[in-house]
């Protein structure tokens, strides 16, 4: 007997959480924290508030395995922002538990009716809100989604969000960005340098610069199709942010092998391609930690 192939309504749930930065939720940091203290706080070590409980969720049955993360820092920067994001969690992690047991079921069933054996494992979804950088009333914020119905290999999405702590919808790249053009442009730039890092001969190498510009379009397109799924990178300087990071899951700038891509556009790049009222959030020099190297 084949294996299930993925039920329409998990289909949908994978689909979703590939929806642009404007149009999903996410999670972040502390008001007004020093570099170092930011730091020194783990996701997972600070309670959330009360009505939260815990900044984990998790479930383990016969058919299915969910996870949930809030990073603890959110509830910081904003109660009501880490609230709303494990809310929203839950409710796409139980569509797909629901899925899950209705496809282990059948396999059951199936296999009982026919003596064939049962090709059903149990599925996994995580979902993790993650800190990515904060500054004043702002939060940049990445959502790190993984789906694995047991198939050739799991699949994840990553999600870039950023917030204002007195606004419940995600940031516009409309309301930051003035130069799409430009914005684009040097997206496709650090793009290239990325992929160029991890070709594997000069050929494909030499390559790379056409495959890119044939995944990203122009450098309008390039800022429309790819450039809104951003969050924000720390900055050297403190108060500021130290650049835009463009995230590419995988398949979105290659096959699956190569992986994903977090792409920062340094703050010395953005001068002249910001509205006004963020030219002055951005400065110094991108601060990203040490086991996520700037790609």
């Amino acid at each position: 007997m084949k294996r299930l192939l993925l039920t329409a309504s998990i289909a949908a749930l994978v689909l979703a959480a590939c929806a642009p930065a404007n149009e999903a939720p996410a999670g972040g940091a502390a008001s007004g924290e020093e570099a170092g203290a930011e730091a020194a706080l783990s996701p997972e070590s600070v309670p959330l508030p009360v009505d939260l409980g815990s900044p984990v969720f998790e479930e383990t049955a016969e058919d299915y395995s969910i996870r949930a993360v809030v990073d603890s820092r959110i509830a910081a920067f904003q109660p009501a922002l880490a609230e709303n994001l494990m809310a929203a969690a839950k409710t796409q992690l139980e569509t797909f538990k629901a899925d899950a047991i209705r496809d282990g079921t059948d396999a059951r069933e199936r296999s009982a009716a026919t003596g064939e054996e049962n090709w059903f494992r149990p599925y996994s979804m995580e979902i993790r809100f993650t800190q990515s950088a904060q500054a004043g009333d702002v939060i940049g914020i990445e959502r790190f989604t993984m789906v694995d119905t047991a198939g050739a290999h799991p699949n994840y999405i990553l999600t870039g969000l950023v917030y204002e702590r007195a606004s419940d919808a995600p940031v516009a790249l409309e309301a930051v960005v003035t130069d799409m053009a430009g914005y684009g442009a040097s997206l496709k730039k650090h793009l290239i340098e990325a992929k160029s890092e991890r070709a594997y001969d000069d050929a494909s190498r030499a390559n790379v610069p056409a495959e890119v510009e044939e995944i990203l379009g122009s450098d309008a397109e390039a800022a429309s199709k790819f450039g809104k799924n951003f969050t924000l990178a720390p900055s050297t300087e403190a108060g500021k942010f130290g650049g835009i990071t463009v995230l590419f899951s995988p398949y979105d700038a290659g096959p699956y092998a190569e992986g994903s891509y977090e792409v920062t556009l340094p703050a010395s790049e953005l001068s002249g391609k910001l509205t006004p009222a963020w030219a002055g959030r951005f400065g110094g020099e991108p601060n990203l930690p040490a086991d996520e190297p700037q790609e």
